[in-house]
Order: C-alpha cells, then structure tokens, then sequence
C-alpha cells in the first residue's frame, strides 16, 4: 500500500511537472515570437529614423543656404514667390501637353 501512495504521487508529480514545463515551452515561444517581431520594429524604427535625420539635415542646410547665400535667396524668390525688381517683366506661358492635334 505504501508503495501505491508512493507510486501514485511520483505519477502526479511527473505530470505536475510536464504540465508546467509545457505550460513554460508555450510562452517561451510566445516570447520569442514577440522578440522577433520587436526586433523588426525596431529596424523598421531605425531606417524611418535615418531618412528622417537625413531630411533634417537636407532641410536645415536649405535653410542655411536662405540664411547666408543672397544669391540662392534671389533666385529662391523670384521662382517660389514670382518677384520681379521694378524694372522687369515675367512673360508667362502656357505649359505645352503634347498634344499637336490641337495647333490650329
């Protein structure tokens, strides 16, 4: 009888410990999972971040440029803001589509 009881808890035991070390393999593999997919992120993170750096840098040497280069501002004004010196005249004409069909 003695034997039994001990036999019988060694068995639950033995299942006790394959239940939690079943229960331990699945979130093991949970959290592998969701290591790998926080290491993606996080690469994704790191090239958004360099283009966003590299921006930064092309805007804040435009910026510069404004700031320092008279010449570069002119020309930045007369394109983006249509400015002329009094003197001058803008002739504008219309953008041509391609389309020869339509010449009279």
């Amino acid at each position: 009888m003695k034997q039994f009881v001990l036999a019988t808890l060694l068995t639950c035991l033995l299942v006790m410990c394959s239940l939690v070390m079943g229960i331990m393999a699945i979130e093991l593999y949970k959290t592998r999972n969701q290591l790998t997919y926080l290491k993606t992120r996080d690469l994704e993170y790191d090239s958004r971040i360099k283009e966003i750096e590299q921006d930064l840098a092309a805007k804040d040497e435009y910026l510069d440029k404004l700031l320092t280069d008279s010449v570069f501002l002119e020309r930045v004004v007369r394109e983006r803001l249509g400015y002329t010196r009094p003197e001058e005249w803008i002739y504008r004409f219309p953008k041509d589509n391609g389309d020869s069909s339509k010449t009279p």
